[in-house]
C-alpha cells in the first residue's frame, strides 16, 4: 500500500538567501504543516516505513534511476541520488546524508529513528532547487548491516552526515573521538554547521558524545574507512531515556524543535556544498569567528 498516496504535500516555492555575503544560500523550502504531518505519521512495520520514505522521496521529485532500493543483507536500503556538476577544473565529490529507518524498541520508534530518516527527503528537496557542486547521496539504511552495505557501494565519498533522534530539542553534534585532531574535512563539517547556526540566528550547536541510548552508529564504518563523518542528534541528559523506549512515540517529537532543526540543516547542507576547496582560516578550523 502506498502510504502517502492520498497526502497532498504543499510546497513553498520560495528561495532563502543570505544577503550579507556571496554566494547566496538558495534552497526550496517546505511549509511547516507538511513537515509536521510527515514526521508524525510513523509506521511500525519496517516495510511500511521503507514504503513511506520511498513515496516521500518520489513526491519530492527524486524518482527514476535516481531512487533505488538496494539489498543490504536480509534488509533493504533506499538510496536517492542528487547528481552534482563540479566547477571547471575541480573534481566532482560526493557527500552522503544517512539515517537508519528500521523500528527499534518497545515503542513506535518515532524518535529513534524515524525523525532522522524522514529528514533526508526534506533535505533532498531543499538541495534540488539549483545545480550543486557536489553529488549528494541520501541513504536510508537498514541498521548497521545496511550501513556496511552502503559503504561498500560508495566510491570517493568526501564526507558523511548522519541524522539520529531529531526533534527532542536543539541539535547537537559528534564529529570525532575525544582528544583526536580533526582532519581538514572534519573541520569543514563543524565550521559549516556553526556558520549555518549564525545564518538562522540560532545558538551554536553543542558537541555531544552519544550515550547509552545510541545503539546504531551509522558513522562508525566511515570513520574506520578514513571518511570524515558527523552525527547530528538532539538527545540531552533529560531525554536520554526516551529513544527506543516504550515512550518513544510520535507525540515526543517536538514540532518546534524539529522544524527549527530542518531549517538549520537546510542552510547547513547548502553551505557545505559551497565551501571552498582550500585551507580554512584558523578561526574557521576552531569554530570561532562567529558574528556577534
Amino acid at each position: 500500500m502506498r502510504v502517502l498516496a492520498n497526502f497532498f504535500i504543499l510546497l513553498l516555492p520560495a528561495f532563502a538567501s543570505d544577503t550579507n555575503q556571496p554566494p547566496k544560500i538558495i534552497f526550496w523550502n517546505m511549509q511547516r504543516h507538511s513537515v509536521d504531518m510527515l514526521v508524525h505519521n510513523v509506521p511500525r512495520r519496517d516495510a511500511d516505513r521503507l514504503s513511506q520514505l520511498k513515496q516521500t522521496f518520489y513526491d519530492l521529485e527524486c524518482k527514476g534511476d535516481n531512487l533505488r532500493e538496494r539489498p543490504a543483507g536480509e534488509g533493504t536500503n533506499l538510496v536517492c541520488t542528487l547528481p552534482g556538476v563540479a566547477p571547471q577544473g575541480t573534481k566532482l565529490e560526493t557527500i552522503v546524508l544517512t539515517a537508519h529507518y528500521e523500528h527499534e524498541g518497545a515503542g513506535m520508534s518515532a524518535v529513534d529513528n524515524w525523525s532522522g530518516a524522514m529528514m533526508l527527503p526534506f533535505l533532498y528537496h531543499a538541495l534540488s532547487a539549483v545545480p550543486r557542486r557536489h553529488t549528494f547521496v541520501f541513504a536510508e539504511v537498514d541498521g548497521e548491516t545496511g550501513s556496511k552495505a552502503l559503504l561498500q557501494s560508495l566510491h570517493g565519498a568526501r564526507a558523511v552526515i548522519a541524522f539520529e533522534a531529531l526533534g527532542l530539542g536543539p541539535p547537537c553534534f559528534y564529529i570525532q573521538p575525544s582528544g583526536s585532531v580533526p582532519s581538514y574535512t572534519e573541520a569543514i563539517l563543524k565550521a559549516a554547521l556553526l556558520r549555518a547556526a549564525d545564518e538562522v540566528g540560532k545558538p551554536e550547536p553543542e558537541a555531544s558524545i552519544p550515550g547509552s541510548w545510541f545503539r546504531i552508529d551509522v558513522t562508525r564504518q566511515y570513520r574506520y574507512a578514513g571518511i570524515a563523518a558527523i552525527l547530528l542528534h538532539s538527545v540531552s541528559k533529560a531525554t536520554k531515556h526516551l529513544p527506543g523506549s516504550v515512550d518513544d512515540t510520535p507525540e515526543k517529537i517536538d514540532s518546534d524543535a524539529y522544524f527549527g532543526s530542518y531549517n538549520l540543516l537546510c542552510y547547513y547542507v547548502v553551505g557545505l556544498d559551497q565551501f571552498p576547496s582550500q585551507p580554512l582560516a584558523p578561526d574557521q578550523r576552531t569554530g570561532g569567528g562567529r558574528h556577534r
